[in-house]
């Protein structure tokens, strides 16, 4: 009769043995299954950022693709004015030297004059471009 309590007694330690068993692998499931969905929404979420900061990369070269086409406009709009100047500068009477002006440093002034504005032209467009690719990065640039 001992015999047959104590093989009741280990039939019914192996029945709560994998029953325990059988528990303790739903829970670790459960765990596995709670943390797989935490790396999905970490992953949906980190693919959202990507795609906002994309978006606004997209914009700010948008903007800047805008800007570089209005400053050559206004570049070109400028050399031509330069030109203009240039011609009103050959257009002007020189000094008669018997009239006793500085025909001679007049002359020099004039070409001075061309070449400074043609350097703050050219000087002008680069510091135009500068300023719209540094606007452009702060644009990009992720908040």
């Amino acid at each position: 009769m001992i015999y047959t309590h104590a093989a009741a007694a280990l039939i019914a330690a192996s029945i709560a043995a994998t029953g325990a068993w059988q528990i303790q692998n739903w829970r670790f499931d459960a765990k596995e299954k709670a943390h797989a969905e935490q790396k999905l929404v970490e992953v949906q979420q980190s693919a959202a950022t990507a795609i906002r900061q994309l978006d606004n990369v997209l914009v700010a070269q948008d903007a800047s693709s805008a800007r570089a086409v209005r400053l050559r406009s206004d570049l070109d709009s400028s050399r031509s004015e330069l030109d203009r100047l240039r011609i009103a500068l050959r257009a002007m009477p020189t000094a008669d030297p018997t009239t006793g002006t500085c025909p001679n440093r007049a002359d020099p002034a004039r070409e001075l004059l061309a070449t400074c504005a043609a350097e703050l032209v050219e000087m002008g467009g680069i510091a135009d471009r500068h300023a719209s690719d540094a606007l452009m990065l702060q644009q990009a640039w992720p908040k």
